[in-house]
């Protein structure tokens, strides 16, 4: 057994039966199940000071910020999705709808809001488009189908050979054409290009324009808003704590501010991990975790080609790495704002903003770089965590913006929050572009502002661990999709007792990775079945609707 000088071996009342790599929604959603269900003693390594990978918050002073989780769709007591996530988090995360209409496309001359429900959808589009009524009416029809399609994807996934089984028959009804565009789609169908532009206004949920992103990603995004938007009160970082608190009370714990420096292979399995302190006061020195079943959660990129040791035998690592060279992945910057007083004056009401310069998304796409130089800001996203908040004490806001990675690469190996001048002067001139192009379109918002932050793809890039700071892991063009790549995000790796979970398991987002959690549980040594899954969130469902019953009933 090859060991460093420094490591040390996880002391003898340290035993796992499981260890997760990353505490992302994938790792929460396995930890946290196998934990409730199985009773197994879990171990989570994270390298971010906090739990939860983009489902953290934060604080600076009185204000909270969430980092990725902006909303989230079906997550009401009568979804699938909804109630897998009361039974990851035990019930204790509360999910509130978003107000109507929860989100907002705003072009020059041009404004749609968009209300929860399939007939308000198509309603308010015909009343914009009437000559358009037909193909809008099919465009719904085609979204719910591909949609599908993308999930009987995934279902082949599952570990039931049953429910694989039934989900490749019925690909053979309705497969996912991953080779048609969303672009190529929407030009196919329509003829109005600001009703193309407003369709396609969601892009920068899965991180592609419209010529680069299959048509079955675009109809799972929207199919997943189409009744309405959801965010977690208290914030999204409740989630990580919900599932926290089941973990220990199976003996397992999550370690922060620890990074998994390697996955450890012997004898052709692997076996566990090699740890290091992420704080300088760690003085480098390693310690080595054991456990039969090693689950990643760093995303199939990073665990091939960096976690994994080279002489492990992965016959597709070095396809992977090829493809990510030529797929970078979505990199944005953020702006977090903590306001002197309420938005709610200027006509917020908590609901999202794609505020977009011109009805062009290639362009927006095609200038990610370009605006960080010359400020010519093609595209933000602007969202109000205090307004969808009931228990938030004080406003904030976030405005979002791709940029490309390489703009900010020459300061990666500088120490976070020490990094020199140049780049603290770049991230001051980029917030005031991003509050001018906002203020432009809602004037005052830039007097409310009482403080702000700016993060960029090597801040992502520090906390996270994936490369470029990517924000949805393997992009999702058609090339990923095709069949002699499907290894790369299979549950099941090429070493026995190493699997992946998250979002390149399923889907990007929150929901995405928590089904892709969902996914990996099956195939587990021990592991949940899709169905047991199901049955208990349904009976923690009802569980959850009589205890209202009686609530309401003694009120």
């Amino acid at each position: 057994m090859t060991i460093e000088t420094q490591a040390t071996r996880n002391p003898p009342d340290e035993r796992y039966d499981l260890i997760l790599v990353g505490s992302g929604m994938g790792a929460l959603t396995v930890g946290s199940l196998m934990a409730r269900i199985r009773g197994k003693r879990v171990l989570v390594v994270e390298r971010h000071f906090k739990a939860g990978g983009f489902t953290h918050t934060f604080r600076r002073k009185q204000f909270q910020w969430d980092v990725g989780l902006h909303y989230v769709g079906q997550m009401g007591d009568d979804a699938f999705a909804g109630r897998l996530m009361a039974l990851v988090t035990g019930g204790q995360v509360r999910w509130r709808p978003m107000p109507e209409p929860f989100e907002r496309f705003v072009y020059p001359g041009l404004t749609f809001d968009l209300f929860g429900g399939k007939d308000r959808f198509e309603s308010e589009l015909v009343r914009l488009f009437p000559h358009e009524g037909r193909a809008i009416a099919r465009y719904t029809r085609d979204v719910r189908k591909a949609a599908s399609a993308y999930g009987l994807w995934v279902t082949r996934r599952n570990g039931s050979a049953v429910a694989r089984f039934v989900a490749t028959a019925a690909g053979w009804f309705r497969p996912a054409n991953w080779k048609l565009t969303t672009k190529e789609y929407l030009d196919r169908h329509f003829q109005e290009p600001a009703l193309k532009a407003v369709l396609a206004s969601q892009w920068g949920d899965y991180g592609l324009p419209p010529s680069r992103s299959p048509f079955p990603l675009h109809a799972l995004i929207v199919q997943h808003y189409l009744g309405g938007g959801y965010y977690p009160e208290g914030g999204a970082g409740k989630i990580a704590a919900a599932v926290e608190d089941a973990i220990e009370a199976a003996g397992g714990r999550i370690l922060v501010g620890h990074e998994v420096t390697e996955i450890l292979v012997r004898q052709g399995r692997a076996c566990g991990v090699k740890v290091r302190k992420t704080n300088p006061a760690g003085g480098g020195a390693s310690v080595e975790y054991f456990a039969p079943v090693i689950v990643s959660d760093a995303g199939a990129l990073a665990t091939y080609t960096r976690l994994v040791p080279r002489d492990a035998p992965i016959p597709f690592r070095d396809d992977l790495a090829e493809f990510a060279r030529g797929h970078p992945p979505a990199t944005n910057v953020t702006l977090y704002l903590g306001f002197t007083g309420d938005p709610r004056t200027l006509g917020f009401k908590g609901e999202n903003h794609w505020i977009y310069a011109g009805l062009d998304h290639e362009q927006a796409y095609a200038r990610r770089g370009a605006w960080i130089e010359d400020g010519q800001i093609p595209q933000v996203y602007l969202s109000f965590p205090s307004l969808k908040d009931p228990q938030a004490t004080s406003h904030t806001a976030e405005i979002i913006a791709w940029a490309d990675y390489d703009c900010f690469a020459r300061w990666r190996e500088q120490p976070w929050r020490r990094r020199d001048q140049d780049y603290q002067t770049l991230k001051e001139r980029i917030a005031g572009w991003l509050i001018e192009f906002v203020e432009r379109r809602y004037p005052g918002f830039a007097a409310l502002i009482a403080y702000r932050e700016l993060s960029t793809p090597i801040t992502n890039e520090f906390f996270t661990g994936q490369t470029a700071g990517g924000i949805y892991g393997l992009p999702s063009v058609a090339e990923r999709f095709d069949p002699q790549n499907d290894a790369w995000h299979h549950p099941r790796t090429p070493i026995p007792g190493l699997f992946l979970t998250g979002a390149d398991v399923a889907a990007l987002g929150i929901v995405g990775a928590m089904i892709g959690g969902m996914t990996t549980l099956g195939h587990l040594p021990e592991g949940i079945s899709t169905v047991e899954i199901a049955r208990a969130a349904a009976r923690l469902a009802e569980k959850r609707r009589k205890a209202f019953a009686r609530t309401t009933r003694d009120a």
